[in-house]
């Protein structure tokens, strides 16, 4: 089962001009290998399982591995809670 689904943010682990590492993508359609992939760098042919994203500042699409993308998930937003409750 895949750690993502469309829809899921996610941060990137490597850089991909325009997109450097450390930025948070959407993901918007599963790729898997062989896929043809229209990007923002062209057509592309996926030579494994990913995601095609996209990125608020950056125009067009692009393209990560599963490996590197880390999954940004809602259950973050609770352990921001958590510590301002023990600051409290």
């Amino acid at each position: 089962m895949s750690k993502f689904k469309v829809g899921d943010l996610a941060l990137t682990l490597i850089d991909l001009p325009p997109v450097m590492a450390g930025s948070v993508v959407e993901l918007e359609t599963k790729i898997t290998k062989g896929d043809l992939v229209h990007t923002s760098s062209g057509l592309l042919i996926a030579n494994g399982n990913g995601w095609i994203c996209i990125h608020e500042l950056v125009p067009g699409k692009c393209a990560y591995g599963d490996n590197a993308l880390m999954p940004l998930r809602k259950d973050f937003q609770p352990e921001q809670q958590k510590a301002k409750e023990v600051e409290a």
